[in-house]
């Protein structure tokens, strides 16, 4: 074994004595690294538990280990088991390569298109909802967690999620990105411990897993063709001819569906609570959809006209990504940066601090959606724009987050303005997603 000290190590802060930096990583983890990468730089080594921790900010060695050398870091579970099983989102190996070979096609860019007037139905109905509570403020996080929901059901099985699906679902979604409350439950599940919390989740679970058997159920006996559930259910192993057993389908519903909203719900949240604080965004937002729609629902024909509204989708992801790092663990000993990395070394990317890396962003703090018009966005480092992942694990289901962010922000800044409720202080909670604490307490006014 070589020693330590022969080895050359990223730079990085000590922390406290005993503990390194684990306190204050619990308490606030954004803090802690953006100002590991302002003063140590692209590479920087943490002492947080037993295993040695590197955080990557440079594109380069971000395609390093997600890209060029991905074998040498798998992904390491992080979500309950019971919750997504051995899906997509959980899975490694050939295993995974062949799940994600079989799921695919669902979410092929043209066959999304065939969604959007599902989708503008369920978007519409929203927003006829807003007229009545026009000037009385509600959770815009709870708003768009439902709407994102009621959207992902549409293409995952055809359904339009009633009111007590939704709450289960976000109730799910609190308990896993609270992490806290879902390592309870993960710790009670192992011990057998009855408590409440682990009663209202399996309750919830329970109400899914229902569904997820009855959506297989129909689609195998020749339910609607035009889902993703429809897809998965019909496709064949190339090598084998095999088709996925009800276990491997019930996991990828819950992938797809129970864990596949939540980022796009949360993103278009921190869309609305940008848009309030740059009015300037939200009229030209506005002049846009009322020029291609017309006060008329969108269709895929219209898409690439809404070109504003999706930069200024792909500019919140920027600032406030959902999925606010990237992590895998190093299986064998690799270099990064000209510094050694030791088996069982966690790296991760910050998708946070690299969305605002200077070498990379102009004004990065800035909100300004026309950094992704398409003449300043081409020749951008692949690696710089994490919103989805990178690599072979980007996420499936890209493109159908990105749809539904430009029909719902097309669709919402045609009839509405909106504002954060007077006195609410607005702060980031960084749980397995970017979310804002408490939830965002919001107004809407009509547009005349």
């Amino acid at each position: 074994m070589v020693p330590a000290t022969s080895l050359s190590l990223p730079p990085g802060p000590r922390g406290n004595p005993l503990w390194g930096s684990t306190l204050r990583h619990e308490r606030e983890p954004l803090e802690l690294f953006t100002e590991g990468f302002r003063r140590y730089g692209d590479l920087v080594r943490f002492r947080m538990g037993p295993r040695p921790f590197y955080m990557v900010c440079h594109p380069d060695l971000i395609r390093r280990f997600l890209a060029e050398n991905a074998v040498n870091y798998p992904r390491e579970s992080g979500l309950p088991g019971p919750l997504l099983g051995n899906g997509l989102f959980e899975s490694e190996g050939e295993y995974w390569r062949r799940q994600r070979r079989l799921i695919q096609p669902a979410f092929h860019r043209e066959r999304l298109r065939g969604l959007v007037a599902d989708m503008a139905r369920s978007i519409q109905r929203m927003l006829d909802g807003w007229d009545a509570r026009a000037g009385q403020p509600f959770d815009m996080a709870e708003e768009m967690g439902r709407l994102s929901i009621r959207l992902v059901g549409r293409a995952v099985y055809s359904g339009e999620p009633d009111d007590a699906l939704c709450h289960a679902l976000r109730r799910l979604a609190w308990l896993v990105n609270n992490p806290r409350h879902w390592l309870v439950q993960e710790v009670t599940r192992r011990l057998a411990i009855n408590t409440a919390r682990r009663q209202e989740f399996l309750a919830h679970l329970g109400r899914l897993d229902a569904l997820a058997a009855d959506v297989i159920a129909r689609r195998r006996a020749g339910g609607p063709e035009d889902d993703a559930m429809s897809v998965l259910v019909a496709a064949k192993d190339r090598d084998t001819g095999e088709g996925m057993t009800d276990k491997e389908l019930r996991d990828e519903f819950m992938n797809l569906f129970a864990a596949g909203h939540e980022a796009t719900g949360t993103a278009l949240t921190w869309a609305w609570y940008l848009l309030a604080e740059h009015p300037e965004v939200a009229e030209r937002l506005a002049s846009e959809s009322a020029a291609v729609l017309g006060g008329r629902a969108p269709t895929a024909e219209d898409l690439p006209r809404l070109r504003y509204a999706t930069q200024v989708f792909e500019e919140t992801l920027r600032l406030y990504p959902p999925a606010w790092r990237v992590t895998r663990v190093a299986v064998g000993a690799d270099k990064l940066g000209g510094h050694d990395v030791a088996p069982g070394t966690v790296v991760s990317a910050i998708s946070y601090v690299v969305h605002r890396h200077p070498a990379f962003w102009e004004s990065p703090e800035t909100f300004d959606p026309d950094r992704f018009a398409p003449e300043r966005a081409q020749g951008r480092h692949k690696f710089s724009y994490l919103p989805f992942g990178a690599g072979q694990h980007i996420c499936v289901g890209n493109n159908l987050a990105l749809l539904k962010g430009t029909l719902a922000l097309a669709m919402a800044a045609q009839r509405f303005r909106a504002a954060v409720a007077p006195g609410w202080k607005v702060a980031i909670q960084p749980g397995i997603v970017l979310q804002p604490r408490g939830g965002l307490p919001m107004t809407v006014s009509p547009r005349s």
